[in-house]
Parts: structure tokens; sequence; C-alpha cells
């Protein structure tokens, strides 16, 4: 697994894998570029594909506390993109997806095109004028994060249920309960970075590049108010919704989750 030294000598790890034009993958958290391997199978026969342990994550070294926030994670992937190429489309899900964004509306880097599923960039909301929705969320998480603080033991569970549905954590097999409550530290960070993240409408407008925001029909009616709001706010905005799936999309619709990712680097190519 390849790895970029970034400045203050923290390393940044990535997969490689595949030929053709770029797609830089962003996972959720808690989660490493190994998230990825069932949409990438479907992928890497045509396109290359570059996907990082996001910071604090994998073989990934963690942001120091003192440069803590998305705009640090959005840099180092503009880091990576530096060095592996300007993708023909960059796609995040989850945590990846703010990430993603984030890269998105600061603009320092050229994309072809973006693919958000499921994105939580829940100060969106707060953008487009549903102050109540984000202050509802922000509850929930910030309950959490004091719940973790405290010493409270599997905690992580909240978190999940609250994307997944009630009951979903304890649904999950005990190796991967065991593997989130591992992650809770490194999350309850990525959720205090996301909430604190700003996305002003005048920066959503001015992205570009094709954008399509995709969201499970069975998540949250939190996550759909997310993708429409990122559909109609960008300036080529497309929404997707895939039948039967939750926040899980790219686990349990790997298939139509990778069709959705190739249609839209087609649709990319043929824009520029």
């Amino acid at each position: 697994m390849p790895a970029l030294t970034l400045t203050g000598g923290r390393r940044l790890r990535y997969d490689e894998q595949g030929q053709g034009p770029l797609l830089v993958l962003l996972h959720g958290s808690p989660g490493t570029a190994k998230s990825w391997s069932r949409v990438g199978e479907r992928l890497a026969e045509r396109l290359r594909l570059v996907a990082p342990d996001l910071p604090g994550h994998g073989g990934s070294d963690a942001v120091p506390a003192a440069h803590r926030g998305i705009d640090q994670v959005a840099a180092d992937v503009e880091a990576l993109i530096g060095v592996v190429g300007d993708p023909l489309v960059l796609v995040g899900h989850s945590y990846g997806g703010a990430v993603a964004l984030s890269v998105a509306a600061r603009g320092r880097v050229r994309l072809g095109g973006l693919v958000l599923l499921e994105a939580v960039a829940l100060p969106v909301l707060r953008s487009i004028g549903d102050a109540g929705a984000f202050a509802a969320a922000k509850a929930v998480f910030d309950d959490y994060i004091a719940a973790h603080e405290s010493g409270a033991e599997r905690v992580v569970g909240r978190m999940v249920d609250f994307w997944f549905g009630t009951g979903a954590f304890e649904r999950m097999p005990g190796p991967l309960q065991d593997s989130l409550v591992k992650g809770t530290g490194q999350n309850v960070l990525d959720v205090q970075a996301t909430l604190a993240a700003e996305y002003p409408l005048d920066a959503l407008r001015k992205i570009d590049a094709p954008l399509l925001a995709v969201h499970g029909a069975a998540s949250p009616a939190i996550t759909a108010k997310i993708a429409a709001a990122l559909a109609s706010e960008s300036r080529r905005g497309r929404l997707a919704v895939v039948d039967g799936a939750t926040h899980a999309l790219t686990a349990t619709h790997a298939e139509e989750v990778a069709r959705l990712i190739a249609a839209h680097a087609d649709h990319c190519a043929g824009a520029r």
C-alpha cells in the first residue's frame, strides 16, 4: 500500500488499482480504503481507482489536535490529488462525502465530477435554512460525543442507529461491532469536524463540476434532505435514489452504486 508523506511528516496511505480515467474514493467513518472493495472490483476493469485511508483511519496518521477539521482533511486529499493526478470523478461516502464536498467547495484542485453517496454534510441543512433539522441532528451527536467522553462503552451504537436505523448496531455481526467500537475515538473527532464544517450557499453554487448526490430509499429522511439540497444548489447537480438501500449502500448495493459511479464518470468525460 503506497503512502504519501504530508507536511509535518504525517503519512497518508492509499490503495491503487485498475487502469483508465482516475477516480478518487473517500470512505466513511470509522472505515478504511477497504470499504470500497465491493464497489471497486466492479469498476477497476475500466477505471483507475485511488482510495486513501483518511487521516486517523487504517494506516494513515491522524491530524494533529491543533489542525483538526474538515478543511485539513480536505487539504490532505488535495495533496494526494497533486501526486496521483486530477480525478475524472471524486467519490465520497458518508463522512468521505462531507470531505469530498469540502474539496469541491474549496476549489483548489480540478475535478471532472463529484459523486456524494449519503454525504453526512449536516451543516448544509443550516445553509438552506432548515436550522431545526440541523439542531435536532446535532443534539443527537452532541449526546453521543458526551457519552463517549464520559467513558460509556459501545456508545458508537448511537451513531450507527441514527444513520442505519434503530437496532442496526445490535444486528451487526460481532466482529463488525468490535471494529466500530475500536474506531469510536476517531469517529468522534470526525463527527466534531463534520458538525463544525461550513458549506455556505455561495460556495455550493460555485461548484461547477457535475455533481451526483445519492441516497438510499430506506435511509433516514435527513439524508434525503441533504442529498436534495446538494443536487439543487450546485450548478450541475442531479439526484439519484437507490431502492431498498440504507446508509450501507456501498456494501449492500455495490452493483447499483458502481453503475451510478460509472455512468456519472461517462457523463463527466463527455462534458469535458
